[in-house]
């Protein structure tokens, strides 16, 4: 078996390629001109695609996209984060259906695809939520459509926090230098934000990566939620990461002051709004989460 990884630099897509490699599997690595890793070179601001990447590829994972948090929310930057998924998807899901016998499409997404849910519990059958992330996950699964055209599986997947000490939001909490204003919680200077009852759906770095091997193998099509059946509100898991910290977390962080440092967009999206998700399809396709216990898999996360 042959797979092709788009965005395998990030922090799914490393763990993607060493479990795959691992069990023996070949894999391809679509990279950008300017890395200086191994791989087969891609511009996808230039409308083609190195149609040698797709030669013996039997599924192809698409990972790639600029991170939401890093920098302020000002049109460019939006424009960057949008066009930064959707147009290398367009290119690669019409390279794909141009194929004899296309092959699968794993196609990355978010759960930020349900927008402010509340506590409401949201399965893959909700309908697009409202606000700048929902229609960025919208047009990105829309710009898979070519390879649904042609014929071939197309997951959508929709993740939640990805647990890890090595990238995304965890990283994000821990981080003791930079323009980060959560910091504070490696200290035991931090605390919950709001109210603290929007709700983060989380899924364990190491079952993601089970999850797309199970969606390898699976005949799953269409949307799909890549988190833990057991969601937590923010309040929860900022105790939980405190109690694996071993760090008090009894220092409440102001809305406005996230809102100041942010901006009100970013801070809403990222923090302040939630999504209460249900992976109903992983469920009843028999998928087994390893890691179901926030604590014990931020305990993990930290330890790796």
């Amino acid at each position: 078996m042959s797979i092709l990884i788009a965005g395998s630099s990030g922090l799914i897509g490393r763990a993607l390629a060493a479990s795959l490699r691992n069990e023996g599997i070949a894999v391809r690595r679509l990279v950008r001109p300017q890395s200086a890793g191994e791989g087969i070179r891609w511009d996808p601001t230039t409308g083609s695609f190195p149609s040698e990447a797709l030669d013996g590829v039997e599924a192809v994972v698409n990972l790639g996209g600029r991170s939401i948090g890093e920098k302020r929310w000002s049109e460019r930057e939006k424009a960057l984060v949008r066009d930064s998924r959707v147009v290398p998807t367009r290119v690669l899901a019409e390279a794909i259906a141009a194929q004899p016998n296309p092959p699968v499409l794993i196609n990355a997404s978010a759960v930020g695809y349900y927008g402010n849910r509340g506590d409401v519990a949201v399965d893959e059958t909700a309908a697009a939520g409202e606000g700048f992330l929902a229609e960025v996950c919208v047009a990105w699964e829309e710009a898979t459509a070519p390879v649904a055209a042609a014929g071939a599986r197309v997951v959508l997947l929709r993740s939640g926090i990805v647990l890890s000490s090595h990238g995304g939001a965890l990283r994000s909490l821990l981080a003791p230098f930079g323009p980060r204003w959560i910091a504070p919680y490696r200290w035991g200077l931090g605390g919950v934000v709001g109210r603290g009852d929007q709700y983060w759906s989380w899924i364990s770095l190491a079952d993601h990566v089970r999850v797309v091997r199970h969606l390898l193998g699976s005949n799953l099509s269409g949307p799909v939620n890549a988190v833990s059946p057991h969601p937590a509100t923010h309040r929860e898991f900022i105790k939980a990461l405190g109690k694996a910290l071993h760090r008090p977390t009894v220092v409440p962080i102001p809305k406005f002051l996230l809102k100041v440092i942010l901006g009100t967009e970013l801070a809403e999206a990222l923090v302040l709004y939630g999504q209460k998700v249900v992976p109903a399809r992983l469920q009843a396709d028999g998928f087994r989460w390893n890691d179901t216990d926030l604590e014990s898999a931020l305990r993990a996360a930290l330890a790796s």
